[in-house]
């Protein structure tokens, strides 16, 4: 009766196309996502142009009272000097935005803690 059984369930499973609950019976096979056509523009094979740089500058202000909390750290990223944010040095670990501009001219950096803005 147990060999029986076990026959019983070796042909289901093999009927099915194995033991894992992910396999499908059959033979279905599923393209994978892109384009099918070799001379398709969006062919993801072609180089990409990099976006065009462009935009305005916009300068940073950093007020007297921040000057000591956010420092240049003398490294730079992607050709911007990186800026760094110290959490430590600002009064309960708390930015006043007061006068601060972020600008996209240098790269900032936080360290030491979780930043907290406070409202104007």
């Amino acid at each position: 009766m147990l060999a029986l059984s076990l026959c019983g369930v070796v042909s289901v499973l093999t009927a099915c196309g194995g033991s894992s609950s992910n396999v499908s019976p059959g033979n279905v096979v599923i393209p994978p996502d892109g384009p099918t056509d070799p001379t398709d523009p969006t062919d993801p094979t072609d180089p990409v142009e990099p976006p065009p740089s462009g935009g305005d500058e916009v300068a940073s202000v950093i007020p007297a009272n921040l000057s000591d909390c956010i420092t240049d750290s003398g490294a730079t990223a992607a050709g911007k000097p990186v800026y760094v944010i110290s959490v430590a040095c600002l009064p309960g670990g708390t930015l006043d935005p007061t006068g601060l501009l972020l600008g996209n001219d240098f790269i900032y950096r936080i360290e030491g803690g979780a930043l907290r803005i406070a409202r104007n």
